[in-house]
């Protein structure tokens, strides 16, 4: 008999842990995009500021250069912005 009530209890606990293990993982790979994507933002942010020193300085070339590497920024961005609202959806948010 208490045999059957710790088998009982061990499978109970293994159906309950599963599924919370996935609900911590895909809380923590959420946390890591959106940590990832604030950074991408500052990068954004501070590429602003040096386009607007190069352009006053008439060095256009290398403001365009630097706006074409925003733009992949922006685009991976986007890809990841697109990953978390379907990463939070399956949550149920």
């Amino acid at each position: 008999m208490k045999t059957n009530i710790i088998v009982l209890l061990l499978l109970i606990g293994i159906v309950l842990v599963i599924p919370l293990q996935h609900v911590f993982a895909q809380i923590g790979a959420a946390e890591q995009m959106m940590s990832h994507m604030r950074f991408t933002h500052t990068q954004l942010a501070n590429n602003i500021d040096q386009i607007k020193q190069l352009i006053k300085s008439n060095n256009t070339s290398e403001a365009l250069n630097l706006l074409d590497g925003m733009e992949l920024k922006i685009n991976h961005m986007n890809t990841m912005f697109n990953d978390l609202v379907w990463e939070l959806s399956n949550k149920g948010h």
